[in-house]
């Protein structure tokens, strides 16, 4: 993937291993607004080609569900297709540590951009102190993860999301918040501080390639309830919503 963060546009798809893609209106609706922030004119034949190269992709892969990064890089006017396996990670108790968010000028930050090694690094930086997940801090506020999107569950049992502008919007975060009004559960959004998630009964990371999981620590300290009640729940639905055929687009129907 290019360097600067302006030359290219990304998402991460969950794939079929075939010519299918879950939430695929979704992912490109917001792969469109980034690239608008980015200053990026997707060529008006963006997902024809998307559409090619997941033919090619097709002859090359097994059926297995697996990752798919979209990436279309200005520069160079091509479109690129990645698979990877779903990580050993997923819908699990995790470890965080916490990490300054890398902060970029402009509508940048909050965006799936071009340099995105930062993330990466985050990610590389957790594993190596032995946890699992980095949450990404500003002004002592959790903003986003290397991966995923944060929702706190608040000791009365309402859900609060990152009212900032440079968090990632999560597409498996969207495909939440409708169930969890659904299930009454108030959705807020809000700046994730100290305060709130000390007191906070659930800390729950979702996305894409880790799924649905539950924050046991941060800096090595306790967070949370010892048992999570929400958690299951999500992790249920989102199974259930994978399942249902109408969430997933044939590309090359």
């Amino acid at each position: 993937m290019a360097n600067k963060p302006r030359s290219a546009v990304f998402t991460t798809v969950l794939w079929d291993g075939g010519t299918k893609i879950a939430d695929f209106n979704q992912h490109l609706h917001r792969l469109r607004s980034h690239a608008e922030r980015l200053r990026i004119d997707l060529p008006e034949d963006f997902v024809d080609r998307i559409s090619e190269q997941i033919i090619i992709q097709d002859g090359q892969q097994s059926d297995e569900i697996q990752l798919l990064n979209i990436t279309y890089n200005c520069e160079d006017d091509k479109v690129r297709l990645t698979p990877r396996p779903l990580p050993r990670l997923r819908n699990c108790e995790m470890h965080a540590v916490t990490l300054p968010l890398k902060k970029w000028l402009g509508a940048v930050t909050g965006t799936k951009h071009g340099d995105w090694q930062p993330y990466r690094d985050a990610k590389a930086t957790a594993e190596e102190n032995g946890a699992d997940i980095a949450l990404l801090i500003d002004q002592y506020c959790v903003i986003d993860s290397d991966r995923a999107s944060m929702i706190v569950i608040d000791e009365d049992g309402v859900a609060y999301l990152s009212n900032s502008q440079d968090a990632v919007r999560g597409i498996t975060l969207e495909v939440l918040i409708p169930y969890l009004t659904a299930e009454g559960i108030p959705v807020n959004y809000a700046r994730l501080n100290e305060r709130l998630i000390a007191r906070c009964s659930e800390l729950i990371a979702v996305g894409v390639g880790i799924g649905t999981c539950h924050i046991v620590t941060i800096d090595g300290e306790k967070v949370g309830s010892a048992e999570a009640t929400i958690l299951p729940k999500l992790i249920a639905y989102l199974a259930q919503h994978y399942s249902n055929i109408n969430n997933w687009t044939e590309l090359c129907g």
